[in-house]
């Protein structure tokens, strides 16, 4: 005990007594540690979701793989056909329970207050499910019956915490059965049972559920398409749960190959089973999905710490193998009295372990601000308790890790000077392998720099050339809404559309099924007999006239559509026209294609648009006169201010009221649109920007230490050049020399290898900018000028000492 009482005194005093050499691991240390610390808290409760369920192993979803056409990739949709369900329970063995059920989005729900008449609107998204739905997810009830609540027509169950909304916090469960939620003003239905709230954390935080068997006695039966005279493909989400003993890949086997048998071709090629743990990590197509989380960049995250991490150790090791310098006489001493090499190893680690305590919690007081400082990335519900058993557990293997990778080297090596030439006073010698080991963990720093300083420069060329590209429209001052296509005529959209085209401040407005550029797509065959009998897969927008004027899409040759809610012409983009045959875009127009089932002509043949992101090419598109219930609108904000154009919004709000008293008027700007599609590249290069930030902050703080360590042993040296004629500017470049040299090779290596994985990155896009050399010598001349900055500061204060005060002693 006394023993390990020593080495905490004499490691504490050792590291006060070097406060430069401290503070810079302990900064580079804190800032690694705490890079791993918000990735751990991160990782920890995105791979939360889901895992609580009784056998949930045993649970999976079924997904459909949509293919529009052959060349492009597959895109999972969380939905199958409303037949498969059935088929699956009648036809495949193994499943144990299976619930199909439909999520409704943007819905209204009305629930009648305490008074007499009085109503208040919520706005709600429930799903439509059967009890089989509570027999996989399982949920504390609190009144009710889970094996009847949702087995008759008209019946409701909520959670706790949506119970209460409706009905008020003082109501208890037992007293809101029976009363009555009204859905879209119209579905009138009933509580039959209270769930409590889903304590951890999920996928499918569905607050409301209204019993299946209500389509078949209602209009949701048109809602979702599941009717008789439905000409659309009706879908539903699909939840499974399979036998104790079932084989998961024979069970997907089989419902794949029903499933080919059944609906072979066609623009959903095949449907998989997907297990409940992966459903977080999986991206859904739709705008209206709960949020999930991609592996890809969760593992970036990860990586990025890593390399935070290994770059404060790197550092230490540095600085621990060049101040051994400075320690081999107390070594020596320490060996002499009678300190044998482990005593002395586990004196040095104990240094080691000491000063990354500090490191970690500085990290540990630092996570908070850190997570509050990337909230944008970082849901809000993360939270981070340095008091949790887990959070501990990680702090102090971290901690050991840390140590055993910093201190190790350091100590074996500072350990294993002979007594004799410590004591001489001859050292080790400057070519050694010490110096060399510095050289090689300086060019790793550097290197690691300028990977990340490329990588930021690549990522940011990339985004600004996709910002700064004509994308072929218009998207400022642009709003997107729509109603309930299946329950509105398209008159009663018409008359609405016409009242708001006479708003002050309404440029224009136009009815279409899509915009011009987003991720939804539709898709149709042409066939042009003339040049080609086969059906070519086109890219479709169903609009009115008003759709080309609003967007500024430029018209090459030809004429608008002219007024019409059926295919009775089209116009062209130039890709169709050339893919066609067409010479030019003016022999296109007034040719007949066949499609949807008749000959349409060609009337038009507007300049080529980007309909997707900047990694897909343009496809051939046509725009036909079609009906259509979505909305899209574009403002006069011209020489408006930010309220004025709040108060155009509002007129529009309460003429959408007009029409639609009790559901909610949501909008969305074109611009945020399309900014989702560059969302994750933004993302990137935030992250990047910061992880270059830190990194190239370790390395300059690792410089100083090394550079002060360099500058106090070559004092001497420097003094007796002084005196022999040196200048200022001869120590300066004297001491600057090697590492300029390092910064050199540092660029060669950092250069081959930031454009081999920049160049594989940007071969995802189409549409992408150049990767020249000035962004590898832009990155090498600011790395070379932050490096000379941080070697200049302390060679330049040992240049300028009085060679009398460094060699009086000699």
């Amino acid at each position: 005990m006394v023993m390990f009482k020593s080495y905490w005194t004499i490691a504490w005093r050792t590291l006060v007594r070097n406060r430069i050499y401290t503070l810079v691991n302990v900064a580079g240390l804190a800032l690694g540690i705490c890079a791993c610390l918000v990735i751990w808290v991160v990782l920890h409760y995105e791979f939360s979701f889901d895992r609580n369920h009784p056998g949930g192993a045993r649970i999976f979803r079924v997904n459909s793989y949509e293919q529009y056409m052959k060349d492009e990739p597959e895109q999972l949709v969380p939905e199958v056909v409303t037949q498969l369900p059935e088929m699956i329970r009648n036809q495949i063995t193994g499943v144990e329970t299976l619930a199909a059920y439909h999520e409704l989005h943007n819905w209204t729900a009305t629930v009648a207050g305490a008074s007499k008449g009085q109503k208040t609107d919520y706005t709600a998204q429930p799903i439509v499910a059967g009890p089989e739905y509570f027999t996989i997810m399982t949920y504390d009830w609190l009144a009710g019956d889970a094996r009847t609540a949702l087995s008759t027509p008209f019946g409701v169950v909520l959670t706790e915490k949506r119970a209460r909304q409706f009905f008020g916090a003082n109501t208890p469960p037992a007293a809101i059965i029976g009363r009555e939620v009204v859905y879209n003003d119209s579905l009138h239905v009933h509580v039959t049972g209270i769930v409590r709230d889903w304590s951890g954390h999920t996928d499918f935080p569905f607050t409301e559920f209204i019993s299946y068997s209500t389509i078949d006695h209602s209009w949701l039966q048109y809602t979702l398409g599941v009717d008789a005279n439905s000409k659309r493909l009706a879908m539903c989400s699909v939840l499974m749960k399979l036998a104790a003993k079932a084989d998961a890949a024979k069970v997907n086997a089989a419902i794949a190959s029903m499933y080919k048998r059944s609906w072979p071709g066609g623009i959903i090629p095949r449907v998989e089973m997907q297990p409940l743990s992966d459903v977080h990590f999986t991206p859904r197509q739709d705008e209206t999905a709960f949020r999930t989380s991609q592996l890809s960049t969760l593992y970036g995250l990860l990586c990025i710490a890593l390399f935070i991490l290994v770059l404060a150790i790197v550092n230490y090791v540095n600085l621990a193998t060049a101040q051994s310098l400075t320690r081999e006489k107390e070594i020596s001493i320490r060996k002499v009295m009678g300190s044998g090499r482990r005593s002395l190893m586990i004196q040095l680690l104990t240094e080691t372990f000491l000063l990354t305590a500090v490191a970690g919690v500085i990290a540990v007081l630092s996570v908070r601000p850190v997570l509050g400082a990337f909230r944008q990335l970082v849901p809000e519900t993360i939270q981070f308790d340095p008091l949790a058993p887990a959070n501990w557990l990680f702090l102090l293997a971290i901690t050991i890790a840390t140590t055993l990778l910093a201190g190790i080297y350091p100590a074996r090596m500072l350990s294993a000077h002979s007594p004799v030439i410590g004591l001489k006073g001859a050292g080790a010698p400057r070519g050694g392998g010490k110096w060399w080991l510095r050289r090689g963990l300086i060019v790793f720093q550097f290197t690691v720099s300028l990977l990340f300083i490329i990588c930021t420069m690549v990522i940011g060329r990339q985004i600004g050339f996709m910002l700064s590209k004509d994308l072929g429209f218009r998207t400022d001052a642009i709003i997107l809404f729509s109603t309930d296509e299946q329950r509105d005529s398209v008159s009663k959209v018409k008359v609405m559309e016409e009242e708001i085209r006479q708003l002050p401040g309404v440029a224009e407005i136009s009815r279409g099924n899509i915009p011009p550029m987003g991720p939804d797509r539709a898709m149709t065959g042409i066939r042009y007999p003339v040049t080609n009998p086969d059906h070519l897969s086109v890219e479709f927008v169903g609009a009115d006239e008003h759709y080309i004027p609003l967007y500024g899409i430029r018209l090459l040759a030809g004429r608008n559509l002219f007024p019409s809610d059926t295919i009775k012409e089209a116009v062209i983009n130039e890709t169709l026209s050339r893919r066609l045959g067409f010479r030019s875009p003016e022999e296109a127009v007034g040719k007949l294609v066949y499609t949807w089932g008749k000959n349409v002509p060609i009337v038009g043949v507007v300049a080529d648009f980007h309909e997707f992101s900047y990694k897909e090419a343009i496809e051939p598109l046509m725009l036909v006169g079609r009906a259509s219930t979505d909305l899209q609108l574009r403002m006069d904000t011209k020489g408006r201010s930010t309220a004025e154009v709040r108060i155009i919004l509002g007129r529009i709000e309460r003429q959408w009221h007009t029409v639609y008293p009790h559901k909610v008027f949501n909008y969305s700007f074109f611009d945020e649109w399309i900014a989702q599609l560059y969302r994750r590249e933004q993302t990137m290069e935030w992250l990047m920007n910061i992880a270059t930030a830190i990194t190239v902050f370790i390395s300059c703080i690792g410089l100083f230490g090394l550079t002060l360590f360099t500058t106090e042993r070559r004092t001497r040296e420097i003094g007796i050049r002084k005196v022999l004629g040196a200048g200022v500017k001869d120590i300066l470049t004297l001491l600057g020399k090697d590492f300029v040299r390092l910064v050199m090779i540092a660029l060669v290596i950092a250069s081959a290898g930031g454009w081999y994985f920049m160049h594989r990155w940007l071969q995802d896009y189409v549409y992408r900018a150049k990767l020249g050399p000035d962004v590898f010598l832009l990155a090498g001349g600011f790395l070379l000028v932050v490096t000379l900055l941080t070697v200049g500061v302390q060679s330049l204060r040992a240049a300028l000492v009085n060679p009398v005060r460094s060699l009086r002693s000699e």
